[in-house]
């Protein structure tokens, strides 16, 4: 049986798939039935080893005398770990029901020789030429029409029946054969899931009872997804079309659509990614951990509705030809990318790993620069201090030609010569046996840093409908996510990242940004929160819609105004050469994305106002006091953060809560009784470390691409 487990259907164990021909069910689970049983995932890993260092080897890519030598020098390069068969479906099964594992196992043996462990793979990215060229249906089509085909990789349809039979099968023989070797530490689930959106016949079938599901009538749906506006109402389920946004350009697809396509879309991939997890746990020891590697940056996947992993993992690579920060940044990075992944991802389950951390240069953005020297070590040095078990490094040598040949790896061209990142790599290999030594089990996280602990509430289903739903070009959800979270780490706080139905009493310090999608269950649970002594931040936009994507019929925002202490009048966009002007606490801001224009109710603060436009001199952020606790609503997106930065930190300063001071792009993480400073900025930092601190890695004061790690 294929099982779908959507994180957040409130449907239980409801059949939503059946296929006409085999009868192949498809069923979801509510969060909490998936998640209780689940053991706590550090059982895996001794937290005196703090974070393991490992790196890809792709055997079935080098000649067979070549295996030898570099599995050897990758172990006396200090790498704990490797990573085999991602991509090599066509060498497991070269014809289809006959498998071949001969080179695997030598590979294996080697690397056990060698003192290496290894993660396994399952190969489902890449089928072999003879399936598509048999069973063409295996491949999903794309929202032009096109069907892809073989040649490249994360090109076949996840709801395709076929397709998961043959999984299934490539899955049980791996397991079958690699589920008691004891130099196994983990299986990695498929690579980087995205959730593409597929327009194929077998999806059309799928989303149809999916939604037969979910809604039970057609009359219901009808309704949810407003039927009654341009006739769009169906009479049954068979006749419902998948919703191709590709269509129509002025005119747009129904909201409510094109919310539940993503909602199924994610389902269909984490059901892909459960059923191979529950395949293998038939066969494999019960101390090799199963885990996939999502994006660190993922549109379309929902990471929590992969609920039958025992955590998860993410790829990272920040440079990407971006300058976030000017001057040098360009080389660094993205600031927010691994601080935001470490707390996201470590939030699922309580363990993380990078699967894939950058080595150097890449070759898939649009612009690929050279790193500048220390960035590597530094961003090895910021996955340990947010928290990672392990990181691992796609990979060990430099191809020599096909689509990533100008991706480098720890050595080069040659095979033996280390890259820049690869010495970088080397280097953190042996901070790690330096911290393993000052390790001590009995540290407590200091109280300074508990009291400003904080819970960042997120939800890839208001990503999906305000992506959909942008009202200006210069929206963007990932955007308003990184200001607040870089306000959040300025104050040293360490980071949660929170759904729903997690305990909010945890944390002192709540965020929501942008959660426009609500009902009143949470907006009651917001307000208890706060009445007990929580301090609540929200965002612009929060508020404006129901969980289907439905304005309520009631004034603008509605459900929140009791809670926030101001009506929300209107909201007010700017067009691309305009900028606006806002005063906050005697300084000057500019905007020109978003602007919730506020009237405040008796008791709310006002914390910023408009300086111009037609409504001049009302409230673009207010708070106030209810209970025991605090809710501050910030309506306005600044330009470049620095009014959101001012406001948070004050919420933490009125709670009289001590916090430090950090520049743009330099954070500091505390773990297991270690600080990490990092800097992407292009200045150097003087950091407040305390006299009599032992600084075990790097210096202070901070330059650029560098870190420092103290006790």
């Amino acid at each position: 049986m294929i099982t779908f487990n959507s994180l957040l259907s409130k449907l239980t164990l409801v059949a939503l798939v059946v296929f006409t021909c085999h009868s192949t069910q498809i069923v979801a689970q509510n969060k909490k039935a998936a998640t209780t049983e689940k053991k706590d995932p550090q059982r895996f890993f001794d937290k005196a080893d703090l974070m393991q260092i490992g790196v890809y080897y792709y055997p079935e890519q080098w000649p067979r005398e070549q295996w030898d030598r570099d599995l050897k020098n990758i172990k006396k390069l200090g790498f704990e770990f490797t990573h085999f068969a991602e991509f090599a479906w066509t060498y497991m099964e070269p014809e289809e029901g006959k498998y071949d594992f001969k080179w695997l196992d030598e590979a294996m043996a080697i690397a056990e020789k060698e003192g290496l462990k290894v993660i396994l793979c399952t190969p489902t990215p890449t089928p072999p030429a003879w399936m598509g060229d048999k069973y063409p249906e295996i491949y999903l089509v794309d929202s032009k029409g096109n069907r892809r085909q073989h040649g490249n990789r994360a090109n076949i349809s996840v709801t395709n029946e076929k397709y998961r039979e043959f999984t299934a099968k490539i899955v049980t023989e791996l397991g079958k054969r690699y589920g008691k070797n004891k130099n196994v530490i983990g299986w990695q689930i498929d690579n980087e899931p995205l959730s593409t959106e597929d327009f194929s016949p077998s999806a059309r079938t799928a989303f149809q009872i999916w939604l037969k599901a979910k809604y039970g009538t057609i009359e219901k749906l009808n309704t949810e997804w407003v039927g009654s506006f341009w006739s769009t109402r169906y009479s049954n389920f068979e006749q419902i079309v998948l919703p191709n946004t590709e269509v129509y350009f002025e005119d747009k697809l129904s909201p409510h659509t094109i919310l539940d396509f993503k909602r199924f879309t994610a389902d269909a991939q984490a059901s892909f990614l459960n059923d191979q997890a529950e395949t293998l746990r038939k066969y494999t020891d019960p101390k090799q951990w199963i885990t996939t590697n999502f994006t660190n940056v993922t549109y379309d996947s929902d990471p929590r509705r992969a609920n039958k992993m025992d955590f998860i993992t993410y790829t990272m690579y920040p440079v990407s030809g971006q300058n976030n920060l000017g001057g040098d940044n360009f080389r660094m990075g993205h600031p927010s990318k691994i601080h935001e992944a470490n707390d996201y991802y470590r939030s699922i389950n309580g363990v993380t790993g990078i699967m894939e951390l950058q080595p150097g240069q890449v070759n898939w953005a649009g612009i690929n620069p050279q790193l500048q020297p220390g960035t590597v070590h530094m961003w090895l040095s910021q996955a340990f201090g947010g928290g990672c078990a392990f990181t691992c490094t796609y990979r060990y040598r430099h191809p020599l030609g096909s689509s990533e040949m100008y991706h480098e790896g720890i050595v080069g061209n040659d095979g033996v010569t280390l890259s820049t990142g690869g010495k970088e790599f080397v280097q953190s290999i042996q901070d790690m046996k330096l911290l393993r030594k000052e390790y001590d089990p009995k540290a407590v996280l200091p109280q300074k840093i508990a009291n400003r602990k904080t819970g960042f509430l997120w939800s890839h289903e208001n990503l999906w409908d305000l992506e959909n739903h942008k009202q200006t070009k210069h929206w963007s959800t990932w955007k308003h996510r990184n200001t607040y979270s870089s306000a959040i780490k300025s104050t040293g706080a360490p980071v949660d990242f929170l759904t729903e139905e997690d305990n909010f009493d945890d944390y002192p310090f709540i965020v929501a940004s942008a959660y426009q999608l609500i009902d009143q269950k949470l907006v009651d649970k917001w307000t208890k929160y706060v009445e007990n002594g929580g301090n609540l931040i929200l965002s612009c936009r929060t508020g404006q819609k129901d969980k289907n994507g439905h304005f309520f019929e009631a004034n603008w925002s509605a459900p929140i105004v009791p809670l926030i202490g101001a009506d929300v009048d209107f909201f007010d966009v700017l067009v691309t050469d305009m900028k606006g002007n806002i005063k906050s606490a005697n300084n000057n801001f500019q905007w020109n994305t978003w602007a919730d224009v506020l009237s405040p109710r008796k008791g709310t603060e006002v914390l910023a106002t408009y300086e111009d436009q037609f409504y001049k001199g009302k409230a673009a952020a207010v708070t106030r006091k209810l209970g025991k606790g605090t809710v501050t609503y910030i309506g306005v997106e600044s330009i470049d953060g620095n009014l959101e930065r001012q406001i948070v930190r004050s919420v933490y300063e009125r709670a009289n809560v001590a916090i430090e001071n950090l520049p743009s792009g330099v954070f500091v993480e505390w773990r297991d009784g270690f600080y990490v400073g990092v800097n992407y900025s292009n200045d150097a930092v003087e950091l407040e470390i305390p006299k009599g601190s032992k600084i075990l890695v790097g210096k202070n004061p901070l330059q650029p691409a560098q870190a420092v790690i103290w006790k």
